[in-house]
């Protein structure tokens, strides 16, 4: 089969199945595993496709997907994450909570403690704790992200510098296998720095859809947060990493 008739086809197919195995694209395509490992690498280095760990998977987008795609991506696993914040953050503090489908699921998973102050630049987050006991909810001024219905850049950025909060939860756009963090514009990472700089205990919140996962804006490690909540594994240098650093690790699989 001619490379092209071959290829294309393959950065269709993961495109809409999503990650898919070595294995399974050389039974697919009748040919040698070896050859479909030939095809990926080229197909990587020209950012056709995605490659990690014998998995083939699309590449990824200049911007992040739309929020109502990611607020049904890996939802089950976001949700393991968010119940694990629920045992960890205590009635009566003040919490500062980030952007991104994850966030909003963990603000869920604190609708029914009591006494909490959130601070957030996050409207999904207002809205889920709208009607919680008891919480008092401040909500970053500025220009609204309007895709996503937040609020990021130097707004954000300003807005958590005012304040001294308990604990502060984020997620990422992605994470590579040994700890960097990655976003998909700065304006993200700038709020994203400035809430966890504004907090005592920072958590950072990592579903395995994020592992490996590439974004434009690199900034930041793992081992910068106190605790670290993943639904698999870390790899043996990233685990290694985090103890160097005391960072608490906690895995939901």
């Amino acid at each position: 089969v001619p490379l092209d008739r071959r290829r294309d086809p393959i950065v269709a197919l993961v495109k809409s199945c999503g990650f898919m195995a070595v294995e399974e694209l050389a039974k697919r395509f009748n040919v040698s595993v070896q050859t479909i490992r030939t095809d990926l690498r080229d197909l990587h280095e020209q950012g056709r496709v995605f490659r990690r760990h014998g998995l083939a998977g699309p590449a990824p987008d200049p911007d992040n997907s739309a929020y109502e795609k990611r607020v049904v991506w890996n939802r089950s696993g976001k949700r393991a994450l968010a119940a694990k914040i629920a045992d960890i953050i205590p009635e009566g503090c003040t919490i500062a909570i980030g952007t991104g489908t994850t966030a909003e699921l963990a603000a869920q998973s604190l609708a029914s403690h009591r006494n909490l102050t959130v601070l957030t630049n996050n409207i999904h987050v207002v809205l889920t704790l709208q009607n919680a006991p008891n919480v008092t909810l401040r909500l970053a001024g500025g220009t609204i992200r309007t895709r996503d219905l937040d609020i990021i850049g130097a707004d954000s950025a300003d807005f958590f510098g005012g304040y001294r909060a308990d604990f502060g939860i984020v997620s990422v756009g992605g994470m590579s296998e040994t700890g960097d963090l990655m976003d998909f514009n700065m304006d993200e990472v700038r709020a994203r720095r400035a809430l966890a700089a504004c907090c005592d205990h920072a958590i950072l919140l990592v579903d395995e859809k994020k592992v490996g996962r590439k974004a434009l804006c690199r900034d930041g490690h793992a081992c910068d947060f106190k605790t670290v909540i993943l639904n698999t594994a870390p790899s043996a240098p990233l685990q290694q990493q985090l103890a160097q650093g005391r960072s608490r690790v906690i895995v939901t699989i």
